[in-house]
């Protein structure tokens, strides 16, 4: 029988010759916002507005073209007013919450759109449940599942899913999508719920694992302790969705933003010390560590290349 300590002595630790084997998207001097990538956030509520913002800003630090963010109409202009780079899409609420009558506005926005991000912000409520199960049962786009969209599905997500999903729980997330305890078993259950899921998994830590459906296990232990702090997921969610936007493939998307995320972690502590630090200060940092990791995982000249989708 594997144990937990031999899965884990076997993941690929991410690094930049890792890295260099999965480039990011390259673009021309005439490259505008309609060839970097369309990004839909659906994100929100009247409690937790902030996410939205976070997750959305992210994004577009990390390079995609145009966001949009579908959110409960009552915070629509505040979200837009905060961030004037975006689209915001309103959708109806009840409560301070999405609607599930918002489900064709965002069926509307998969046509025009690469990539979803879905679950920041979306506060405990039957109905945006309700909504997060019924659209991504048949949203083609990939997406990023975060927050309380990961509690909303919980265990209905047997069967495999039909595009790619990436699922970025933290350790008590993971334990209601799998309905019981995690335990020290983060590696092995890593491994066996994305085989079993059918998607690609982020689980959260000081050391993150990200398995993929059919592949090894990867392990990023860069970071710091700054990264544990309120706001930190939304960034990573839009990183990773920005990048699943740009065309890259869902794993390799995952790798790279988990690593990024951790790298600006890194950055900052040394910056400014561990402590203080608002997931704001990584979204305004992140521009510098992704030019820095540009230039450290530059594919060697007739090296493989792998981790982008072609180009639609």
């Amino acid at each position: 029988m594997t144990t937990e300590n031999q899965i884990k002595s076997d993941a690929l630790e991410i690094n930049f010759e890792l890295l260099r084997t999965m480039p990011l998207p390259q673009y021309d001097d005439d490259a505008h916002k309609a060839t970097r990538g369309k990004l839909l956030v659906i994100a929100g509520s009247q409690r937790l507005p902030g996410p939205a913002i976070l997750a959305a800003r992210a994004a577009l630090r990390a390079g995609c073209g145009t966001v949009r963010v579908a959110a409960p109409q009552s915070l629509a202009l505040a979200i837009g007013i905060a961030v004037p780079e975006l689209m915001m899409i309103p959708l109806p609420e009840k409560d301070g919450h999405i609607s599930q009558y918002a489900l064709p506005y965002l069926q509307d926005q998969i046509e025009p759109c690469d990539a979803v991000v879905i679950g920041p912000g979306l506060d405990e409520n039957s109905e945006s449940d309700a909504l997060v199960s019924d659209f991504l049962a048949n949203c083609p786009l990939p997406a990023v599942v975060d927050a309380q969209a990961l509690c909303a599905l919980g265990e209905k997500t047997k069967d495999k899913a039909t595009a790619p999903r990436i699922f970025t729980p933290h350790d008590g997330e993971m334990e209601k999508l799998t309905g019981k305890p995690l335990g020290d078993d983060r590696a092995k259950a890593a491994k066996a719920f994305a085989k079993t899921r059918g998607v690609t998994l982020v689980l959260k830590a000081r050391e993150t694992f990200i398995a993929a459906p059919d592949g090894p296990l990867y392990i990023n232990k860069a970071g710091s302790r700054v990264l544990g702090t309120a706001g930190s997921g939304d960034t990573l969610a839009g990183i990773i969705g920005s990048l699943l936007a740009q065309k890259m493939e869902a794993t390799a998307a995952a790798i790279w933003g988990v690593h990024l995320h951790a790298l600006v972690g890194e950055a900052l502590e040394e910056d400014m010390g561990a402590d203080g630090i608002l997931a704001g200060d990584f979204v305004a940092r992140l521009p510098f560590v992704l030019r820095y990791a540009r230039k450290q995982a530059k594919p060697l000249a007739g090296g493989k290349r792998y981790g982008l989708r072609p180009a639609e």
